[in-house]
């Protein structure tokens, strides 16, 4: 089987994908030290909360790593030691398993079958700000009372097809240019959450739909955080189930 010196070099940036139980995983960053051959390879010990992650000898571990151009490559290793590499924490992994091309992109995309809207932002002009306190007056007695939002939002909804931890693919009614700056929100695992995004594609579907693919170009940190536990739950069950 191909080995480590086909696909990695010093630098490179590896996952290591942890099943701590059945309902706890995290996924922790290494980096290549050193390829030793084809079949040993030195890594950075990986750290969670601040503190170097204890990877045990007798636990076998999921690798991944994004070849650009090329794709995401997952193997199976194991412990061999713990080592100084130029003073620093390290971890020599045996490879256990083939080197298997699991997907062309460099995140992981899984079906997402929910809903969400894009939101838009509508100034309101000087004239349609007077016609709206004209209809407040009726309202209140005392014109101190009324506040005129001058902006307004617009909710276009939209049907979720898939979802990676750089992007999200929709359905929607409307089309939308490559290049098109959008934001809005979608619903996952009971939450709501924010995005803003760029069209990559867009395609007509039907005489009443378009599928539009969206990069994100900002999510908040408890987004990050949410999108990649969902996409990781369902890539731990594939692999769990050698699917992947």
């Amino acid at each position: 089987m191909s080995g480590f010196t086909k696909f990695l070099k010093t630098a490179d940036e590896v996952d290591i994908m942890i099943f701590k139980n059945n309902n706890e995983s995290v996924t922790l960053k290494c980096f290549v030290y050193e390829v030793t051959n084809d079949e040993e390879i030195v890594l950075s010990n990986p750290v969670s909360g601040g503190y170097l992650y204890p990877i045990e000898k007798s636990y076998v571990y999921y690798f991944r790593f994004y070849i650009e151009n090329l794709g995401m490559y997952l193997f199976k290793g194991t412990l061999v030691n713990r080592i100084k590499y130029d003073n620093l924490p390290s971890v020599v992994i045996k490879l256990a398993s083939d080197i298997k091309k699991i997907q062309r992109r460099k995140f992981f995309r899984v079906g997402l079958m929910s809903q969400g809207h894009l939101i838009f932002e509508h100034p309101l002009s000087e004239e349609e700000i007077a016609q709206t306190r004209e209809k407040l007056k009726a309202k209140f007695k005392n014109d101190k009372d009324i506040i005129v939002e001058e902006v307004i939002y617009e909710k276009v909804p939209f049907d979720t097809l898939d979802l990676s931890g750089g992007g999200i693919r929709i359905s929607i009614k409307e089309s939308y240019e490559i290049g098109d700056y959008l934001e809005g929100e979608f619903r996952i695992t009971g939450d709501w959450l924010p995005f803003k995004g760029e069209v990559t594609r867009c395609e007509k579907k039907d005489d009443y739909r378009y599928e539009v693919g969206i990069k994100f170009l900002e999510v908040d940190a408890n987004t990050q955080s949410k999108i990649v536990a969902y996409v990781f739950e369902i890539e731990r069950n594939l692999i769990k189930k050698g699917l992947m």
